[in-house]
């Protein structure tokens, strides 16, 4: 592995809230060093001038969809998406088929990710056998696989005393959750936000109340175990409201996707079944909201929910299509449009949401820091240069993107993983970089 020299980047330290130009020394996979002016002839140089240079980004809920629906993703096809969207870390969510509840899985993914080589893949294990909400699954073994964290994504576990229980039993092995929150009592069958876009189609809603009950009793039952809990996806304003509460009683923190900053239940109108997410697109109220929770630090997290699908699935009828946005290589850019460019945070606070606190919810005391002798995972970004979406050079598999054509700043031009170049001014690197 050659050595790697950046050059003139305006260095991002999220740790520290601060920016400073430096120079940063790649070397056997570590950052070696962190400095001004630090030359080295055999180093492979790469031209940072303007570009923003920091911690690899880590993304806490992504959808690969191996094993079982390939044709929708997998690990090759998703990670050269992450790569190109500026992501050296991903935790994979284990709704797959079958899902992802014993060790055989977690180390037939494990296997699969280092032969492809290109980014971190964490899987998340089952919160219960089978994704059914029965039983819980043996964390013990999944943790020795090698899970991260565990995670019932696609729905939320109804029995209170099952999780009650799992929130005990999962503490014996350090493992957070990540909690889908969504009554399916309240939810089932519907399609879209309740309201007045659910009326004109006369589409069966999705109450907000289906999300933010089952949060409040989690929260409750987190406050009273102890267990680490992190909400995904949030939509709502009470659940801003109930985070914030919560907040100053115990450690917890909360997601937020790009599609939900971005865009709003009427846009349902427009794109159909493209705008088509579980949560659905709720109000501008409520998406207000979200964005204050993100400027207050509230919401500490930022993930994308990448969730790829093909054309013809989400080209059937809108209540046939299933929920879902691919974005995993163009989240960096929409989160810039969504947060930055509106004043709301800066790109150190971006960082630190995208790859700092991340880090530190998942226990990876490696990464989401640019430190001497930390991993050599970084991200840099391209804060000047305007591009549009063209969804068909996606490397994901999943089309389905409401994006098509929008303008976009912040743009990643290169991603260090391992400190192995693999993906250079928008494109993934084949071969030996320099």
């Amino acid at each position: 592995m050659k050595k790697i020299l950046i050059k003139k980047g305006t260095v991002v330290f999220p740790q520290r809230g601060v920016l400073q130009d430096a120079d940063i020394l790649v070397e056997d996979g570590l950052v070696a060093r962190v400095g001004k002016g630090i030359e080295d002839t055999q180093a492979c140089p790469v031209n940072a001038s303007n570009l923003l240079v920091g911690p690899g980004f880590i993304n806490l809920h992504v959808h690969l969809r191996e094993p079982g629906r390939e044709t929708e993703e997998n690990l090759w096809t998703g990670s050269r998406a992450a790569a190109r969207g500026g992501f050296t870390s991903v935790v994979s969510m284990p709704n797959t088929h079958p899902p992802i509840d014993n060790p055989l899985l977690v180390r037939y993914l494990l296997l699969r990710a280092k032969e492809i080589g290109l980014i971190n893949i964490f899987p998340a294990g089952a919160i219960t056998v089978g994704l059914e909400g029965k039983e819980m699954a043996e964390y013990g073994l999944l943790k020795e696989a090698g899970v991260i964290a565990l995670s019932d994504d696609g729905r939320g576990v109804q029995d209170a005393r099952l999780l009650y229980l799992a929130f005990q039993y999962a503490q014996y092995f350090n493992l957070p959750f990540i909690l889908h929150e969504e009554d399916e009592g309240l939810s089932r069958g519907g399609e879209v936000s309740e309201g007045k876009v659910a009326a004109l189609l006369g589409k069966r809603a999705i109450p907000r109340v289906a999300e933010e009950s089952l949060m409040a009793r989690d929260l409750v039952l987190a406050f009273r175990t102890g267990a680490r809990v992190h909400f995904t996806h949030l939509s709502t304003a009470l659940q801003v409201e109930l985070l914030r509460w919560f907040q100053k009683k115990m450690p917890v923190s909360a997601d937020v996707t790009p599609h939900h900053l971005l865009l709003t239940e009427e846009d349902v109108l427009q794109w159909g079944s493209e705008a088509k997410v579980k949560p659905p697109l709720r109000s501008l109220e409520d998406q207000k909201a979200l964005k204050e929770g993100v400027k207050e630090g509230v919401i500490s997290i930022l993930a994308s929910d990448h969730a790829p699908h093909p054309l013809e699935d989400k080209s059937l009828s809108f209540s046939e299509a299933p929920f879902g946005i691919s974005n995993l290589e163009i989240a960096v850019p929409l989160y810039a449009k969504a947060l930055i460019e509106e004043g709301i945070i800066n790109w150190v606070e971006l960082w630190e949401k995208l790859s700092y606190n991340p880090a530190l919810f998942l226990g990876l005391n490696n990464k989401g820091i640019l430190e001497e002798g930390k991993d050599a995972d970084i991200t840099i970004v391209d804060p000047g240069t305007r591009k549009k979406v063209k969804v068909s050079d996606f490397e994901s598999r999943g089309k389905n993107c409401p994006f098509e054509n929008w303008s976009l700043l912040g743009w990643p031009a290169y991603t260090i993983v391992g400190g192995r170049m693999v993906m250079a001014e928008g494109s993934i690197v084949e071969d030996e970089f320099c």
